[in-house]
């Protein structure tokens, strides 16, 4: 009986607890959780990956892993990132907004995270995850002071109300 009552008690816990579903990037013929950008000569890559969490509204977070496979310095002291959101209205949803101040020395990584939550409370937040997609853009890398190509990924969130 005790034994039951406890089983009990941990599933409505765990019922109670909010789940993260992943963003699918879908560039470059990839529909996966891990995406690694690589640049054209091979010089860096960056690894990404997203979340987001559905409560009274949508939460996600992007994370970047930036690696400097070259013999020079990668840069993001004057690059800037923009997400522009399909459904979901971030604070600097469409904007561009300064990176770290940082140098990544070769051989390095370098590890950062964007969140963002709607500003907008919804009766059924879900309804913004249907059709949603986030294009996130990096411009103003430098590697070895030489301006690297602008990087576009999309991002489409995995939907399990509707997955199969």
């Amino acid at each position: 009986m005790k034994l039951g009552l406890f089983c009990l008690g941990i599933a409505l816990v765990a019922s109670s607890c909010t789940s993260s579903y992943p963003y699918l990037v879908v560039t470059d013929n990839c529909n996966c959780e891990l995406f690694t950008y690589r640049e054209d000569r091979g010089r860096f890559e960056i690894d990404v990956s997203a979340r987001y969490v559905v409560k009274e509204r949508v939460t996600s977070t992007i994370e970047l892993v930036f690696r400097n496979k070259s013999r020079d310095t990668l840069s993001l002291r004057q690059a800037s990132i923009k997400g522009t959101s399909a459904n979901i209205q971030y604070p600097s949803n469409g904007r561009f907004q300064p990176m770290a101040f940082v140098q990544i020395a070769p051989g390095s990584n370098y590890e950062m995270t964007f969140s963002g939550s709607d500003s907008q409370l919804s009766d059924d937040p879900w309804l913004k995850i249907a059709g949603e997609k986030v294009v996130l853009e990096i411009r103003g890398l430098l590697l070895g002071g030489k301006t690297v190509v602008p990087i576009r990924l999309t991002l489409v969130p995995h939907n399990p109300k509707i997955a199969s």
